[in-house]
């Protein structure tokens, strides 16, 4: 669906229900330069159990319109612009790599406004390579082959997905192609810059959970770790084949996570 959050279109998923903010909402965040179709498998799963689904595009990302937010702190201004443009109460975020970012500086500066927050493949902060910051600027291919090698598992390399004939890689490269060509400079520069995690981590009042890839690595489990250590009373998983690309790369054992502690912590009408 489109809804204009201060004058600019944004497009998000539903995951083919129609929203209704009356309902507990789970709400997904995409990492840099993703968009929404990294929550395909888990999106849908929610919206059929009671839940109101929303799976965002970021602005310049995909169908959502705007220039690419350039900071972190933008981002949850963006996302609180969001729940408010839509009024959404009883929420559970759930974030990815970039987008834990965001749901922590989220999370801090709006306690109140979560229900649970579900972060996936991340740290208090994501130092960038300098390789792939300076490609990320002059050269975009480069950079989309970076971000898709060293993202992606053996799951992604090997075509053994959960879903037949699913290339995770080249869909990942054809997402980021999609998407405006500042788009990815723009996310790994803000990631890069963003240093407020040990601050923000300790204010977020909702019940967390942190899972960790086994083989991420962007996002090692030394970065989960240290990420833990500063949530108040977080819970941690570990999927040990998985790589960074957690979601898509095991989306069973991600969405039986996911279902186990928002059913807990958020519950609605499922079944």
């Amino acid at each position: 669906m489109y809804f204009d959050v201060k004058g600019t279109q944004v497009f998000a998923t539903t995951g083919g229900k129609p929203f209704d903010p009356a309902q507990p909402v789970v709400v997904f965040l995409h990492g840099a330069g993703g968009d929404h179709t990294v929550w395909n498998l888990q999106s849908r799963f929610f919206a059929f159990r009671g839940y109101s689904v929303l799976a965002p595009d970021l602005p310049g990302h995909t169908n959502s319109e705007g220039a690419p937010l350039v900071s972190i702190e933008a981002m949850a201004d963006w996302l609180n612009g969001v729940f408010e443009a839509l009024d959404c109460r009883d929420v559970s975020l759930v974030a990815h790599s970039m987008g834990c970012l965001v749901a922590l500086e989220l999370g801090s500066r709006c306690p109140d406004r979560l229900r649970s927050l579900s972060l996936i493949a991340s740290g208090l902060a994501t130092p960038v390579n300098d390789a792939l910051l300076s490609a990320a600027r002059d050269k975009p291919e480069a950079a989309i082959a970076m971000m898709t090698s060293w993202g992606y598992g053996a799951a992604g390399h090997y075509s053994r997905g959960p879903v037949p004939g699913n290339a995770m890689i080249a869909g990942g490269q054809m997402v980021m192609r999609g998407n405006s060509p500042e788009a990815l400079h723009a996310d790994l520069t803000a990631c890069n810059d963003y240093a407020n995690g040990k601050q923000a981590a300790p204010q977020v009042k909702a019940p967390v959970q942190v899972i960790v890839a086994g083989k991420d690595r962007m996002a090692p489990k030394k970065a989960t770790d240290e990420l833990a250590a500063h949530l108040p009373n977080a819970s941690v998983a570990v999927i040990a084949d998985s790589g960074h690309m957690v979601p898509q790369e095991a989306p069973n054992r991600c969405r039986q996570l996911l279902r186990d502690f928002i059913f807990q912590n958020n519950p609605a009408g499922q079944t």
